[in-house]
């Protein structure tokens, strides 16, 4: 089973977009799956539950991070850049594919057509995780 089938089950499972997400790669950041999940919690249904940018995107994101940053604390900013455009590679691809950003335009969509499931948001997540992080 690959990265994005698991997550699409831990999404049925009861875990939200971002955690479905983010705790796919939990070995390949070096965190434990429940840690992960604790760090993804807030990040359900476009933050919050505000219906802002996607959790499946801010799931990347926090991989991103994990993947890119050095962690130096005593010289921070060192690999600010490389997360961050990584990050919006992501979200840009996403949007492409998703047809938007936001939680509340991907499930509204037009005329109150959904544009893109949960599960397909979260399975496009993972792939371009994947692609733009060599993961």
């Amino acid at each position: 089973m690959d990265r994005a089938e698991r997550a699409d089950q831990l999404h049925r499972r009861g875990y939200n977009c971002c955690q479905a997400v983010a705790c796919v790669f939990a070995e390949e950041v070096g965190m434990d799956e429940a840690t992960l999940y604790r760090v993804a919690e807030g990040f359900g249904a476009g933050m919050g539950t505000a219906k802002g940018v996607c959790g499946a995107v801010s799931g990347a994101a926090i991989i991103s991070g994990l993947v890119n940053s050095d962690g130096n604390i005593d010289a921070p900013g060192q690999t600010k850049a490389k997360s961050t455009k990584a990050a919006g590679t992501i979200q840009r691809k996403f949007t492409e594919q998703a047809k938007a950003l936001i939680c509340k335009d991907i499930k509204t969509g037009n005329n109150g057509t959904m544009f893109t499931s949960c599960a397909d948001c979260i399975k496009i997540a993972v792939r371009l995780t994947e692609e733009v992080l060599g993961l």
